[in-house]
């Protein structure tokens, strides 16, 4: 036996096993007064039952034993209180997470100041300067980049370097740097203050004056920042120019600006403490304003202390500064945005001695973001010493140029809870694929989601230039042989809600004006409006001057009269008049020549750069059109130069997309009426008119006809955009003409509507386009054609789930001069005529399941005829001469059979569509990469950074609570000024980071796009009590939790069955089914069962109340979009296609084609179950 044992067995006062012994029936868990009471009760009753027996209610020994089990729960809540403030997961005191928070070495941020750039759009002087043609402009507004003043840029250049010292002036910037692709100069004024060099002003937030500052701007570290406030510093602005030209928002001189009010307060230390601690008790100090400065005798700023980094392991103590530096000091948060300031310990800083002077601003937690009407007009008069020693005065004229969303409150408890762990995991550095997705979000509080993907990894050589495959940051330019040319007439929806008169006006010029200007729109206008054709007039054209793509000249007969035009007239030559397009032809015999000015030549279009045709637009006509103009130019100019003796064979007068004073009235009229009521366009007049419900024919397919009838017998069904009221909702319907290109197996294409490339040598928007090949041959002939034909790209295409298929692009006819007016509306029937032989011009779709489930129309060649189309079915003689699983397509009929031989019958199947168009066409795509998106060659890691700021998403979900307009994501380059200062200082020297926003992408309700509107139909249980509204409203609570924003990440794809088990989870047992229905009349049943979203858009719900229906039982009616189960439908033409019917009895369906716009209503009778059931069964 040891030592130790013996000892332990036989000295020491108390042996463990005992002790266990004696408390191992004791309740160390009977924290409350009941529990504790009876606990005691028990103990004596078990130990002491001869010496205690006295258990009644009114005994005093009672009495104390209650008192006991009273202090012993107020000490037992009290030490568990105590205990969870121990714990950074358990705390909720303030002041219990901030300490916690400092163990892991994590600052807290505090509330971060909307900020940003000021434009100065005027100047005013009182000083005599003198412009370049000697005048005085002393006293004059020079406005920045006026267009009635071509002498703008000389004196607002002249005025500004009076204000500034003559070796410094416009040219000779103090300091350069290029920031984010943009070059960036700074310029100081030669002020004549003594103070600081800050300009405050108050403007109304929220109906709520706040207070801003204009402060001297400077640049640091590829950032621009404001510069330390110091007594006598000159006030400094910027030039930034991002080679867009003058009219560019990014290009003029700016100014910072912060919100808040600087404050200054003096104190002493005459003790020389080691780290010692001075307390500022002023609330809401900001997290990056605070400077400090040691005092002389005059109690003027002599030194300036540096601020030490609060960033992990970064203090006074241990930090990355120069070892020499030493007067150094670091920012301690404490509660409600207090501050203290913390000195060194004498060995790694200087410990403070004197007089000081801190510096810090105070800003407001709840102004997150502005609107550029926010800041408008502000007027600020900086005084300056002029060149001669006089005082004189310089005026400016500033304004915000873009909508800005970068401040935020301070820190709360749960994202210190969050951020303070991933930020030690990072140790201060971004290296790891891990570490670019925890450490933005700890660097600024208004980062509130990040994703991070590495692009391009390392390898790439420094001296090449950047090839990135996907065009995103490099121009492509490629071939193909595989293309897809298609035309599909559609119908888009879009909704608003109104109260007053004032909001429909509000409507008219957010929803309606908008949808006027819509190229979709514009399509549908070229594309199914009668041709006003002319060559019957013999209408010549006489060349009169000719410049580069101008011509001016006027128009005569075939006996040389010349020709009336426009309000001169009354033949059709009226309708020309400024934007007018014009066709003309060459005569018999002869031809244009476009490489040759569009020469007229002799001969036929049978060879390169030779057509039949060209088209142009008038941009002036002087007069009637028959008089030279003082200068010998012809009375009308053209935008095209088109040769003596075109005939004049059409022409398309522009389609307004503005709407006169009466017409907007008669909207207002009708709509706070609440009436259904249609806007046609009139070419006669020129403007949009009102068709009223009495004339208004919402049934039969879109016809001019009728257009204009009054007879109130509802015969027009000319309208291009239909209102229908629910409500104080109104629908909004517009047709539409939508051009696909596409490219199944070759090219894969990228498209960002949003990045406008400009080329600054031509002073135009380099545009994506595709051109169809002149190697092409014509249809219906084995010619080829003689010029390329181009497309503009117009935007991304998206699959009925969402996804952006690159593989596809929405075209529309090409701009080259960009004025609004499209070069050839005739280039489908050119490279497709559709109306001759249709149905060979027909380009087939065969459906395929994914691996997930989901489906899809993918392109089918037809190349061995495994589809024969029909102009209808009783083209068909007969069935005997074709193989079993022949399918036929009925263009007149639109829809698909497959023949059964053994039955000798025919089957409708759903698995194909058929649009208009034409297929295996040679193509060349060009995209054009913006230049300022150029990389650092030097680094080789391209980080695309995705962020969801905190300011966006309470701007988007005001307005999804229709409390504000919709707010614009934030711009690259207002991310990069907000966090790049922070993130650049950690990342990898290796790394490139790439700034994108993210936006959200509205899922149900009528916010959200035309095809992810829905209802949700919900049944409920016959047994529960509950009712309806209660029903709708928990359900609704439980929609909005499950697209809570911690649920969803960038790029994330919805299923509908997450989302019905969730809500059945939670209402259960009140309800018994949950499920969604398209609001589209194009969408069956299920389409909504699965909605992807793109790398930048994250999901969030627009659902209301009013999205929500509580039925009896589910039905085939009430589970479809809208009416009966369809093929296709009458009111929404999307091109020549068809749907199953998923139905096991007769049912009625209608059909259309997009080819003659045609429809019609037939019984069809399915004998057998069908299994194209989507999402279940009817």
């Amino acid at each position: 036996m040891s030592n130790t044992d013996r000892q332990n067995r036989l000295l020491v006062a108390e042996d463990w096993k005992r002790i266990y012994q004696s408390f191992r029936n004791a309740e160390f868990l009977s924290y409350d007064f009941d529990n504790l009471r009876r606990t005691m009760i028990t103990y004596l009753r078990r130990n002491y039952p001869e010496d205690f027996n006295d258990y009644i209610e009114s005994s005093e020994y009672i009495a104390l034993i209650d008192l006991i089990a009273f202090l012993g729960q107020n000490f037992s809540f009290r030490t568990d209180l105590n205990a969870r403030e121990n714990f950074l997961e358990t705390a909720e005191r303030r002041e219990s997470v901030l300490r916690l928070a400092r163990l892991l070495s994590y600052q807290p941020k505090r509330v971060i100041p909307v900020n940003g750039l000021l434009k100065i759009i005027s100047v005013t002087t009182s000083e005599d300067v003198r412009d370049e043609n000697n005048l005085n402009i002393s006293g004059t507004n020079i406005r920045f980049n006026d267009s009635q003043d071509v002498g703008w840029k000389s004196k607002f250049t002249r005025i500004l370097n009076a204000a500034l010292p003559y070796e410094a002036g416009i040219g000779n910037p103090l300091q350069e740097e290029t920031i984010n692709g943009i070059l960036t100069q700074q310029y100081r004024f030669n002020s004549a203050n003594v103070g600081l060099p800050i300009f405050p002003f108050t403007r109304p937030i929220n109906g709520i004056n706040r207070p801003f500052e204009i402060v001297s701007t400077g640049i640091e570290n590829g950032s621009i920042v404001e510069e330390a406030p110091f007594n006598g510093n000159k006030f400094a602005i910027l030039y930034r120019s991002d080679g867009r030209g003058n009219q560019s928002e990014n290009t003029g001189y700016f100014m910072h600006f912060r919100q808040g009010t600087l404050i200054n307060g003096d104190f002493t230390l005459n003790e020389g403490n080691s780290n010692q601690v001075v307390a500022i008790d002023d609330t809401n100090v900001n997290e990056s304003d605070v400077w400090l400065y040691s005092l002389d005798a005059q109690n003027n700023e002599d030194e300036e202390w540096t601020k030490v980094v609060s960033t992990e392991g970064n203090n006074v103590i241990y930090n990355n500064l120069n070892k020499n530096d030493k007067n150094v000091f670091s920012v301690l948060t404490r509660l409600e945005d207090r501050i203290s300031l913390v000195f060194g310990d004498g060995t790694f800083g200087n410990i403070p001695l004197g007089k000081f002077r801190a510096y810090f601003r105070v800003s407001s937690p709840d102004v997150g973001s502005l609107d550029s009407e926010e800041l408008s007009a502000i007027s600020l008069n900086i005084p300056y010493i002029s060149k001669f020693g006089k005082e004189e005065t310089l005026n400016i004229q500033c304004q915000l140029p873009n909508t800005i969303n970068n401040g935020s409150s301070s820190e709360s408890n749960e994202s210190i809870k969050t951020n303070a762990p991933a930020n030690y995991y990072t140790q201060n550095r971004m290296i790891t694929a891990e570490d670019y997705q925890l450490a933005p979000i700890t660097r600024n509080p208004d980062i509130v989601k990040v994703k991070s993907v590495n692009r391009i990894s390392s390898g790439i050589s420094r001296y090449f230039d950047l090839l990135d495959s996907t065009g995103k940051y490099s121009k492509t330019n490629l071939y193909g042989n595989d293309g897809i040319l298609t035309k599909e007439l559609l119908q888009f929806k879009e909704k608003f809600s109104w109260q007053t008169r004032t909001d429909i006006a509000g409507a008219i010029i957010n929803v309606v004006q908008p949808v006027l200007a819509n190229k979709n729109l514009q399509n549908f206008y070229y594309s199914e409006y009668t041709k006003i054709k002319v060559n019957d007039f013999n209408n010549f054209w006489t060349s009169v001057s000719s410049s580069t793509n101008q011509n001016t000249g006027y128009f005569n007969d075939l006996g040389g009269q010349l020709q009336l035009l426009g309000d001169f007239t009354t033949s059709t030559l009226k309708l020309i008049k400024p934007n007018t397009l014009l066709k003309f032809v060459a005569p018999e015999g002869k031809h244009f020549m476009k490489s040759n000015n569009n020469a007229l030549m002799d001969g036929e279009a049978d060879h390169k750069d030779s057509v039949t045709y060209l088209w142009t637009k008038v941009y002036s006509i002087q007069g009637n059109g028959t008089e030279l103009t003082d200068n010998g130019d012809g009375p009308v100019k053209l935008s095209d130069i088109i040769p003596t003796g075109a005939i004049l064979d059409q022409i398309i007068p522009k389609m307004s997309n503005e709407l006169f004073t009466t017409t907007q009235t008669q909207i207002v009229n009708q709509a706070f009426a609440r009436q259904t009521f249609g806007l046609r366009y009139d070419t006669n007049n020129l403007k949009w008119e009102v068709i009223t419900l009495d004339n208004l024919d919402i049934f039969n397919d879109f016809s001019l006809k009728q257009a204009g009838n009054n007879s109130s017998r509802q015969l027009d069904s000319s309208w291009l955009l239909l209102f229908e009221p629910e409500g104080n909702t109104y629908t909004v319907t517009y047709r539409a003409c939508r051009y696909l290109f596409e490219s199944p197996n070759e090219i894969r294409f990228y498209f960002d509507s949003s990045d406008k490339v400009f080329n600054k040598t031509s002073g135009k928007t380099l545009k994506d386009k595709i051109s169809v090949l002149s190697i092409n041959p014509k249809p219906d002939s084995t010619d080829a054609f003689t010029v390329d034909y181009d497309w503009s790209v117009l935007a991304s295409y998206r699959d009925t789930d969402g996804y952006v298929d690159s593989s596809k692009m929405e075209i529309t006819f090409f701009d080259s001069d960009e004025d609004g007016i499209d070069d050839d509306p005739d280039l489908f029937e050119v490279i497709v005529a559709d109306e001759v032989n249709s149905e060979n011009k027909i380009v087939y779709r065969q459906r395929q399941q994914n691996a997930d489930g989901s489906e899809q129309y993918l392109y089918f060649p037809n190349s061995n005829n495994k589809i024969i189309s029909f102009a209808n079915k009783a083209s068909v003689q007969t069935t005997s001469l074709y193989d079993d699983g022949q399918i036929f397509y009925y263009l007149d009929e639109d829809y698909f059979e497959v023949l059964n031989k053994e039955s000798n019958s025919l089957k409708v199947t759903a698995d194909y569509r058929a649009v208009s168009g034409r297929d295996n066409l040679k193509f060349h795509y060009v995209h054009s990469a913006d230049k300022d998106k150029r990389l650092d060659p030097s680094v080789s890691n391209i980080i695309d950074v995705y962020v969801l700021t905190q300011s966006y998403d309470t701007s988007f979900r005001r307005y999804l609570r229709d409390e504000a307009e919709k707010p614009l994501p934030p711009s690259t380059d207002q991310l990069y000024l907000s966090y790049n200062a922070n993130l650049a200082s950690i990342k990898s020297v290796s790394d490139e980071i790439i700034y994108n926003p993210v936006k959200y992408k509205i899922i149900f309700g009528a916010k959200a796009d035309s095809d992810l509107q829905a209802t949700f139909k919900i049944v409920k249980n016959p047994e529960s009590v509950i009712n309806d509204n209660d029903i709708k409203s928990q359900c609704l609570s439980a929609i909005e939790e499950f697209f809570a924003l911690e649920n969803w990440n960038f790029g994330d794809t919805f299923y509908f069955s997450e989302l019905s088990a969730y809500v059945m989870k939670q209402l259960s047992p009140d309800i018994v089914t949950f499920i969604v229905v398209p609001s589209d009349a194009n969408r069956v049943f299920g389409s909504l069962f699965e909605v992807k979203s793109e790398s930048d858009e994250i999901f969030v719900s627009g659902a209301k109340i009013t999205d929500l229906e509580v039925i009896d039982e589910i039905t085939a009616t009430k589970i479809q979009a809208s009416g009966l189960i369809t093929t296709s439908t009458t009111d929404v033409n999307v091109g020549v296609q068809s749907t199953a019917l998923n139905v096991t009895s007769t049912t009625n369906y209608t059909s259309s084609s997009s080819s003659n716009n045609n429809s019609g209503t037939t019984n069809y009778t399915s004998s057998s179950s069908s299994n194209n059931n989507s999402g279940g069964s009817y």
